[in-house]
């Protein structure tokens, strides 16, 4: 593991800058303000993706957070007996090359009236969330807990909940926000995740168990998304989008109570090339620029919709 540089504010290389860049950007979109305040746990396992965001965030965060809130919290799941002892070393010695604080805990064992489900995997999310809840919030030591889920997770996700029929229900996928956790990996490839880590020359473990294919997970990454991906490439981009794109309103009725109002502003109907590009700026999400229409009217994007200027308004003062 590369130990870290003398200078005051370290420079990324190429991978490392493109990601802090998007990790940045994740958060404007989700309207979160930067730096982040008060003290920041990380949730680190010793796998790639969460070893990625610490070191990412320890190293060269520091207009995302400050490296002296940060804490990065190692939780012991106890399935593998080996897992006790080489992970939390992992992750305490990253935490001591890049000066963060550590912490580490053990869930309770999956066994009896211990358990929050049926499913290990769902159990041990459910214990995560408990410890998460008890450290961060209001009047707690810390103010949000970040963990590594990527877009890859989201994309499996989705595919999960749409074969159990669970899709519209359960809300399309895995929130950015969910009480005191941020996911700041979201848009964020399992790729770009590695590609990081031969950058930086990062040392990670492998969990024997994301290879397991009667786990979901590695069965879809390992066998359903390579053939998917040999006529749909772009299959994880796609799914990994339904979820924003089912929090959404209609599209439709969107449009229409947008074109109905420019119209009225403007005094007459729009064009066809006009609705268009209305449309696709209404389709941008986070992307939306401003919008020039016929008789001096402007469509700007701000928080919670748009705004309708008309620039040819006499002056009324």
């Amino acid at each position: 593991m590369p130990s870290p540089s003398n200078t005051i504010y370290p420079s990324p290389g190429r991978v490392g800058g493109a990601l802090i860049r998007q990790v940045i950007r994740t958060f404007k979109e989700e309207q979160v303000s930067l730096p982040l305040e008060g003290r920041v746990l990380i949730a680190v396992s010793g796998g790639v993706d969460s070893m990625v965001l610490a070191h990412l965030l320890g190293r060269y965060g520091r207009k995302v957070v400050a490296s002296g809130q940060i804490t990065l919290l190692h939780l012991d799941h106890g399935w593998r007996p080996e897992s006790a002892r080489e992970e939390p070393d992992s992750v305490r010695h990253l935490a001591e090359a890049l000066g963060l604080q550590f912490m580490s805990q053990r869930l309770p064992a999956p066994r009896g009236r211990q358990l929050e489900s049926r499913n290990l995997e769902e159990d041990a999310r459910l214990k995560r969330q408990k410890i998460f809840r008890t450290l961060t919030g209001s009047g707690k030591a810390y103010s949000t807990v970040l963990t590594a889920h990527h877009l890859d997770d989201q994309a499996e996700t989705v595919l999960f909940r749409f074969l159990r029929g669970e899709l519209l229900e359960l809300g399309g996928g895995i929130l950015f926000r969910d009480d005191q956790t941020l996911r700041p990996f979201l848009q964020v490839s399992k790729a770009q995740i590695r590609a990081y880590a031969a950058e930086e020359g990062l040392e990670f473990h492998e969990d024997p168990t994301n290879s397991d294919p009667k786990r979901f997970r590695a069965w879809a990454r390992g066998r359903v998304f390579p053939l998917l991906e040999e006529h749909f490439p772009a299959v994880r981009d796609v799914l990994a989008a339904y979820p924003g794109r089912l929090n959404q309103p209609s599209s439709g009725k969107l449009l229409h109570g947008v074109k109905a109002a420019i119209e009225l502003a403007i005094g007459r109907p729009l064009g066809r090339a006009q609705v268009e590009e209305l449309r696709n700026q209404l389709s941008a999400g986070g992307r939306r620029r401003a919008l020039s229409l016929p008789g001096g009217v402007r469509l700007r994007p701000v928080k919670q919709g748009f705004l309708i200027e008309n620039l040819d308004l006499p002056d009324q003062g």
